[in-house]
């Protein structure tokens, strides 16, 4: 699919990206991934600014953050708004949307970001990252997060294990280049990134740098692929999953399709590597339901087309078979249409009540 930038007017002229990184860290996505980062981030000392849906926006400006980990309940100061404007001021900012929504957001963000702001994507999938380079013709950071996060209620973080971030820069089209350009010219700066490493690793997280983001994006795709949508379709926690040898048979071959497919994408992964980061998960985050599993909990629509979803299309655009996570895609798009259902007959028999109600003399 072929990515138009977003239209010159709404782009804000730059160069290469040397970012003040005294300027605050902006969260876009106060989800349970963006939340727990940015309550972090806040706890080192650092000025956060939130940008979430309003229920999240609400109880963040009623109590502030419930973060629960290992140190224990702590309530975190996080000032939270829906507006997107709110990224003016940022000298880093922190993608957490949803897959689908990155195309909005970028659309949304793009008249705000300063032209030295760092753009940074913690999500999952491999393609947000690429997108927003092209869509915002920038340099963006790609950011695999190794963290397992959960969101019970708004106002309220649970941290079930792992701090990891993985660093790798995407380049994007520099200002004012065709907008038909397929190469990708402009470079974070290595002080920028640096910056942002310091600054993460400030908030205790565990920062390394790679040269090949999009491979490290894959990895964890495949390590996604494999534990996401059975943890949603069992609400099953990683360790009991891990327990259970058909279970096991079932991840080996996500992963052996995944593997397969990354390689046909020119990203040289191991399957044995891949098989061992899955039992990593397990074991470091055994109690742990993959966000795909908070999303069907919750009733919301998942992100099962930018991960299980994403290997079945570069499978079918290489000639890959890929049965397994075609049939994980399936039924939990079978899951989320169910689910969809019942909400829909819940809302028509509250309506329904309601009219009785009016009726009555």
């Amino acid at each position: 699919m072929t990515t138009s930038p977003l239209p010159e007017a709404s782009l804000k002229a730059m160069g290469p990206v040397h970012a003040p990184m005294q300027a605050p860290v902006c969260i876009v996505g106060a989800g349970a991934l963006g939340s727990f980062v940015g309550a972090r981030l806040a706890l080192a000392g650092q000025a956060v600014q939130m940008v979430g849906r309003p229920a999240q926006v609400q109880a963040l400006a009623a109590g502030g953050l419930r973060l629960i980990d290992a140190s224990g309940t702590r309530t975190v100061a996080l000032p939270a708004t829906s507006e997107m404007a709110a990224v003016a001021q940022a000298g880093l900012v922190v993608l957490c949307v949803k897959s689908a929504d990155t195309e909005a957001a970028a659309r949304q963000l793009a008249p705000h970001l300063a032209p030295d702001a760092v753009l940074l994507s913690l999500q999952n999938g491999v393609a947000n990252a690429p997108l927003l380079a092209a869509l915002l013709r920038r340099p963006v950071l790609a950011g695999v997060a190794y963290i397992a996060a959960a969101m019970p209620a708004p106002g309220e973080v649970r941290h079930a294990g792992g701090l990891g971030v993985v660093l790798g820069a995407v380049r994007g089209v520099a200002a004012g280049a065709d907008a038909q350009a397929t190469a990708l010219q402009v470079a974070p700066s290595a002080q920028a990134v640096k910056a942002v490493q310091e600054r993460l690793q400030q908030a205790g997280f565990e920062v390394s740098l790679s040269g090949t983001p999009l491979a490290e994006l894959w990895r964890k795709l495949v390590v996604n692929c494999a534990c996401n949508a059975i943890s949603a379709l069992a609400q099953a926690p990683y360790g009991v999953m891990a327990a259970l040898p058909a279970v096991r048979e079932l991840q080996a071959a996500v992963v052996r399709e995944a593997v397969a497919v990354a390689r046909a994408e020119g990203q040289a992964l191991d399957e044995a590597e891949m098989l061992a980061a899955v039992d990593r998960v397990a074991r470091l985050m055994a109690t742990q339901r993959s966000s795909t599993a908070q999303d069907l909990a919750r009733g919301r629509t998942s992100e099962i087309d930018h991960l299980n979803g994403e290997v079945l299309r570069a499978g079918a655009r290489h000639g890959i078979q890929t049965p397994a996570n075609q049939a994980l895609v399936a039924l939990v798009k079978l899951q989320e249409a169910m689910q969809a259902q019942a909400s829909q007959g819940q809302d028509t028999q509250r309506q329904d009540t309601q009219r009785q109600h009016i009726s009555r003399p």
